[in-house]
């Protein structure tokens, strides 16, 4: 009786325990994230070591090797965050629902300046680590899924002849995809000094002459 007793504690208690280590496990890739994030943009991404993650986290290094592997790991797993923000995911919903090409086009330039004005830090270092396997892994799939996004709006705008007389679809996506990258704003922010505000007014102006028939 004794056995079957403490045999059902044991086990019972299990899910706890391993609910408990999972969380244990989210906290601290959470503060090797925000860690490294701190140092990224304070030191950039070259200079950053491993160590000083590590320190700053208040973790061994092996901790962090475990955890993510590489430095380019850490981005790119920040950069997946970055995608899946609340702002970020706020403005998608309205273009979803959108149905003027105008409104759509506007929506989509102000979801991309909000992504790339909230993780500024995130995308330099991103920038930094391109040629780094897991960045350049993601990067890859996120240009993919861009490039589908894209594609699916200049439809949607050929389909209602919103298009600007003499370009198709296949052409108005790639000029949508290639002027919306993280360079450009990048370049422009810190580049050129101009505030994102000016950034987002340029762009948005700037496909809407390129892609767009004028409103009536």
């Amino acid at each position: 009786m004794d056995y079957i007793v403490y045999t059902w504690h044991v086990s019972s208690s299990r899910p706890y325990q391993s609910s408990l280590r999972d969380e244990r496990a989210r906290e601290t890739r959470l503060r090797i994230r925000r860690s490294a994030r701190e140092l990224f943009a304070s030191n950039g991404f070259t200079e950053t070591t491993i160590a000083q993650i590590a320190d700053r986290a208040g973790v061994s290094q092996q901790t962090i090797y475990k955890a993510f592997g590489t430095k380019a790991a850490i981005v790119a797993e920040m950069l997946e965050e970055l995608e899946e923000s609340e702002a970020r995911m706020r403005i998608l919903e309205r273009l979803l629902v959108e149905e003027d090409p105008h409104a759509q086009l506007r929506l989509f330039v102000s979801m991309h300046r909000t992504m790339f004005e909230d993780g500024i830090d995130i995308v330099r270092a991103a920038l930094a680590a391109r040629s780094e396997p897991d960045v350049a892994e993601l990067t890859r799939r996120g240009d993919t899924a861009r490039r589908d996004g894209t594609m699916r709006l200049a439809s949607a705008w050929e389909a209602k002849g919103a298009l600007r007389s003499g370009l198709t679809a296949p052409h108005a996506a790639e000029i949508l995809w290639l002027l919306s990258t993280a360079d450009q704003f990048v370049t422009a922010i810190e580049g050129l000094g101009w505030e994102p505000d000016q950034y987002e007014q340029w762009l948005s102006n700037l496909l809407t002459a390129e892609l767009l028939a004028q409103e009536h």
